[in-house]
């Protein structure tokens, strides 16, 4: 999967920016959203799947010190060019990570980036993983489509369903494919355990914000 998914980012890289970005409003709306969840500012943010970097700014106008974790080198080599550059690393975020214990005091996966979990263990091998990472009572905020988006995305042609929550979707530019596995908000809590408390909100009819934090 992970070569999957660095193929994919790699692919799209160049095009994501036109292709999937947000209005400004849009942006400003969501990054309001994650910002009232984080900490006082000068946290320091571990941000998974930091992508071309569209919510660096805004961590940075808060007060926060961001480090990004993306494996597609391609994005991040576009996120490297912003006017304020910010700790970035390529890995995956479904293995271990190469951070010590208590690093960080929150972490964002924004833009539907835990969409494409590799197997039925990453999100709870990831959630142990950030309990390593954060620190205690540390909150983790997640974007993420809810699976009746599978349902509305159906019938554009770039998704084919392969399961109740499954599918592999197709860029249409590029032709590149990711797998998309997606959890209802039942099993994000059961996923995540009794290390977290995990509360998760309805963003319209097909996204999840799931506020997840790490246990005192």
């Amino acid at each position: 999967m992970t070569a999957e998914a660095r193929r994919f980012f790699d692919a799209i890289a160049g095009r994501y920016e036109r292709a999937y970005g947000l209005t400004g409003a849009e942006s400003r709306a969501r990054m309001d959203r994650v910002l009232a969840e984080l900490p006082p500012a000068a946290a320091r943010v571990l941000d998974l799947g930091v992508g071309t970097g569209r919510e660096v700014t805004a961590l940075l106008d808060a007060g926060y010190a961001p480090t990004g974790v993306d494996v597609s080198p391609a994005m991040l080599a576009r996120c490297a060019r912003r006017g304020r550059p910010v700790p970035l690393v390529e890995a995956d975020f479904w293995a271990p990570l190469p951070f010590a214990d208590a690093s960080f005091d929150a972490a964002i996966a924004l833009h539907g980036t835990l969409a494409h979990p590799p197997d039925d263990d990453a999100i709870p091998r990831l959630a142990r993983e950030l309990a390593r990472l954060l620190v205690p009572g540390a909150p983790w905020i997640v974007e993420v489509p809810s699976p009746s988006w599978l349902d509305r995305a159906a019938g554009d042609g770039q998704l084919r369903r392969t399961g109740p929550t499954t599918a592999v979707y197709e860029d249409p530019a590029t032709g590149a494919q990711i797998a998309t596995r997606l959890l209802s908000d039942a099993a994000w809590a059961a996923a995540l355990g009794p290390g977290w408390t995990t509360n998760v909100h309805p963003v319209g009819d097909a996204e999840w914000l799931v506020v997840a934090r790490r246990a005192r």
